[in-house]
């Protein structure tokens, strides 16, 4: 798979996790090699103390981080006006419920 095997299955999660109701935001985080960039404490390896790696990693990373906090919060001020479980309740009965009439 390569240092690149990640992005392509997170690529291919997408439509699966979008049918489980999951709202995925569509900046992803890609890090190659990424036991290169992380310790075993998920912390940003830094070469040297002037390096800049830890800034330059949280702000690529923040772009992500900021789709994923505008979807939960509007979706939080949403359910508030209108109960998704009102509009589009759980299946009571078979799977064979997806199917259209």
């Amino acid at each position: 798979a390569g240092q690149w095997g990640g992005t392509r299955a997170g690529v291919a999660l997408r439509t699966t996790l979008s049918e489980l109701g999951c709202l995925p935001v569509s900046a992803m985080i890609h890090i190659p090699k990424a036991q290169e960039v992380l310790n075993s404490d998920g912390n940003i390896v830094v070469a040297s103390e002037e390096s800049d790696e830890v800034e330059r990693w949280q702000k690529y990373c923040s772009r992500t981080f900021s789709q994923l906090e505008w979807w939960a919060v509007a979706a939080c001020n949403h359910r508030e006006l209108v109960d998704p479980f009102d509009e589009s309740p759980a299946f009571g009965k078979a799977p064979s419920q997806r199917n259209a009439p």
